[in-house]
């Protein structure tokens, strides 16, 4: 190892995702064009600095999901933080916490591409897969409808069959625009969860398979128009709206604004419209006046789907030329 090798920072870009797109429970998800920042600064003291969302509330020590996921790739390869040279990471934080945009997955994402670009660059024969990094992700989350277009980048379904887990692109047209409105509560995932239930009626399990088919024929045709309405979904949605008070009302503002269609992100509390690009900031203003309205201030963001596998890139330090 040379000295110059000290000197050097890689950093990772992870793009927010919503998962489930309505009624593609626990299988669909998409990136979105907000990111959070991850650098290791290399030939620097172990430290961990965060800067932006939750800042002041994010563990700043081993405990920290990026590293835990680090640690988790590089036993995976058999190999340990002490093989590689010391870093200090830094962290900034776009994406709202808890709520329902894929934070934590992103700090996932960025742990196992981090590690494997250390792995890349100190030990090339140990680099893991694509494959792997999402099994890895997806063992570390628990589904991977967040994971994997947080790796991938766009419109992800996620299936097993006898292969073990897949994934397989969804087209997003572009002249789709999503306003992500999220009200300044949280909602912990695992509060968001307990609430399913364990078995589903046949005739509600039937109509969200046919909502499902008819979300993915609106993107692959595309044909937006048969999102018109709104998407009935019965796997996750009715359990967790209580959780988000106000989303009701909210839902219906976008919709009266010209919204196609409103979905929980995620486990919540953030609501997802999907509309066109010149309504889409009447939308934004209409859901934020709504939920200011019902006592909860909002913040919403006009969003574009982002694509690109999430990758590494490498820098000298301290001049920042590319190496």
């Amino acid at each position: 190892m040379s000295p110059g090798d000290m000197r050097r920072s890689v950093t990772v870009r992870v793009p927010a995702t919503t998962a489930n797109l309505g009624p593609g429970f626990d299988c669909l998800g998409m990136a979105l064009q907000l990111f959070n920042t991850f650098t290791l600064h290399l030939g620097e003291p172990f430290a961990v600095r965060v800067t932006g969302e939750a800042a002041e509330v994010l563990p700043k020590d081993e405990e920290n999901a990026v590293i835990r996921a680090m640690d988790r790739l590089l036993a995976e390869a058999g190999l340990e933080r002490g093989a590689f040279p010391a870093f200090a990471l830094e962290v900034d934080n776009q994406i709202p916490v808890s709520s329902g945009l894929g934070s934590s997955a992103s700090a996932i994402v960025a742990g196992l591409v981090l590690g494997n670009a250390l792995l890349e660059e100190y030990a090339p024969d140990r680099k893991l897969s694509r494959d792997r990094l999402l099994r890895l992700a997806t063992e570390l989350e628990g589904h991977p409808d967040n994971v994997a277009p947080a790796l991938l980048g766009g419109g992800v379904l996620a299936f097993h069959d006898r292969a073990g887990l897949r994934t397989a692109e969804v087209p997003i047209p572009s002249n789709l625009r999503f306003v992500a409105a999220t009200p300044e509560f949280a909602l912990p995932t695992e509060l968001a969860r307990r609430v399913l239930p364990k078995a589903y009626p046949r005739d509600e399990a039937v109509e969200n398979v046919a909502q499902c088919a008819r979300l993915l024929l609106a993107l692959l045709k595309p044909d937006l128009d048969l999102l018109r309405g709104g998407m009935l979904e019965y796997f996750h949605e009715p359990y967790r709206k209580p959780l988000v008070p106000g989303a009701d009302e909210v839902e219906r503002a976008a919709m009266a604004a010209g919204a196609y269609a409103v979905t929980l992100s995620g486990a919540g509390p953030t609501l997802l419209a999907w509309c066109k690009p010149d309504v889409a900031l009447r939308v934004a203003d209409e859901m934020t006046l709504a939920w200011r309205n019902a006592g909860t201030p909002c913040r919403a963001l006009v969003l574009r789907p982002v694509h690109g596998e999430t990758r590494a890139h490498w820098k000298a330090e301290p001049n920042g030329d590319e190496v």
